[in-house]
């Protein structure tokens, strides 16, 4: 009986291991599309924070 319980436990830890590994990589892979298109997001924020300020620097220029 203990050989059958060493078998299982062995298999089970293989099995476990085994999905551990590919849902791993799966969430990683999902993470680095994610940083990819936050960064992106952040670029666009940037520019367009910039343009606005500028947008409203000229704005205030041209009314004094």
């Amino acid at each position: 009986m203990p050989l059958v319980v060493d078998a299982v436990w062995a298999l089970w830890s293989i099995g476990a291991g085994v999905y551990d590994y590919f849902h791993t990589s799966a969430m990683e892979e999902r993470i680095d599309t994610l940083e990819n298109a936050l960064t992106i997001h952040q670029f666009v924020i940037t520019g367009l924070s910039a343009g606005l300020i500028l947008l409203l620097m000229y704005i205030l220029w041209r009314t004094h």
